[in-house]
């Protein structure tokens, strides 16, 4: 019970920030170094955005902080084709114009996701479970549209998202992809995205990697597709972490598995809670975390760097104003994940990125 006052005080103070947060439209920091000029010729920079923060302070953060860009939503299937040869281009489309016209590379996302595959897929035009030949020739046709459509201006797809399942003897998860289909699914996925765009780098991408369950899993995937000839090129690894896990060192480790088979690896949907696991109040003063966030962005860069295999990091959002973090069932929580504030002013987290590569780079002061 005398968890409720101060539950009730968070709920507040949450609601009472994005009241002002909405209130306001602060201009992103100016006069502090360009992160993507500080990782030029190291690693690409991006962040993860939405159509309508484009043209708004957070779209000049983005410009101004990052070389790469992923849609969060509007690239996924049930986003861009709800229902059978009915596409949705245009928000996609917007955020591929502003990448082209600020000189930012695209990441696509996703091609494949069981969250995000819509109804349509699985009935025929009789209301009946679709077959798995049917079920193929959609995905085809869908990753022909998408894929050949910004074919040479999305340099990166995640072919498949989330597949993976420790739980299962075959290490794959038991949807509807999997029961329909069968395991060759991922497969066609891979093949049919090479034949829309032979140029795209294709990746396999997924989270909690760094569990050692969840890698074994992945590295099992992976390698039976390089054996079938499939062509994946490297993994994603979404990287929704905290400040209190998981190890850096089990970071390295899992980059070094992947870095062993040959295979490419990028940071795909990075962002760094202040929140232990499932809890609902901070363990700390804001004060006290932040620094703890920025100590800790600096360690893993390094172990980026440390890479040469690894050729992009995308943060989920561009700022805290945005987060999923903040969404879904989080949404009672004021999280602060990112590299900026909800008045996109750099946060620790921030200079500690900048710091992990100013040894480096002695052009960056």
């Amino acid at each position: 019970m005398t968890a409720y006052p101060a539950l009730c005080s968070a709920l507040l103070t949450a609601v009472f920030a994005a009241f002002l947060q909405g209130c306001t439209a602060p201009e992103p920091a100016s006069g502090i170094p360009s992160l993507a000029q500080a990782y030029r010729g190291r690693l690409r920079l991006g962040a993860a955005v939405e159509p309508g923060q484009l043209n708004a302070p957070e779209g000049r953060l983005l410009a101004a902080q990052f070389n790469s860009v992923v849609a969060e939503n509007v690239m996924k299937p049930s986003r861009i084709q709800p229902s059978e040869n009915e596409f949705h281009f245009a928000p996609a489309d917007a955020i591929v114009d502003f990448a082209q016209q600020h000189g930012m590379t695209v990441r696509g996302h996703t091609l494949l996701w069981y969250k995000r595959t819509p109804d349509w897929f699985w009935s025929d035009k009789d209301g009946q479970p679709a077959s798995r030949d049917l079920v193929l020739s959609r995905l085809r046709q869908h990753i022909e549209a998408v894929v050949g459509r910004y074919k040479g201006k999305v340099y990166t797809w995640d072919v498949v998202n989330e597949v993976i399942d420790p739980a299962q003897p075959d290490c794959l998860r038991h949807d509807q992809w999997l029961q329909v289909v069968g395991p060759d699914y991922i497969d066609w996925a891979f093949r049919y995205a090479q034949a829309a765009d032979p140029g795209a780098r294709l990746m396999i991408n997924d989270y909690s990697t760094t569990l050692p369950a969840k890698r074994l899993c992945l590295q099992h995937v992976v390698q039976g597709l390089l054996a079938r000839g499939v062509p994946v090129h490297g993994v994603g690894h979404q990287m929704h972490i905290s400040i209190f896990e998981p190890a850096v060192a089990e970071v390295d480790e899992t980059l070094a598995v992947f870095a062993r088979l040959g295979l490419e690896n990028q940071i795909t949907e990075m962002d760094m809670s202040l929140y232990q696991r499932h809890a609902y109040l901070l363990p700390d003063s804001l004060d006290r975390l932040l620094p703890l966030q920025g100590q800790r962005y600096e360690a893993l860069m390094k172990v980026f760097l440390s890479h040469p295999e690894l050729t992009a990091v995308t943060w989920w959002g561009i700022s805290d104003a945005h987060t999923s973090r903040n969404a879904g069932w989080d949404w009672w929580r004021s999280d602060a994940p990112l590299l900026f504030d909800s008045q996109q002013h750099p946060k620790p987290g921030y200079w500690g990125v900048l710091k992990a590569v100013q040894g480096l780079s002695p052009s960056v002061r």
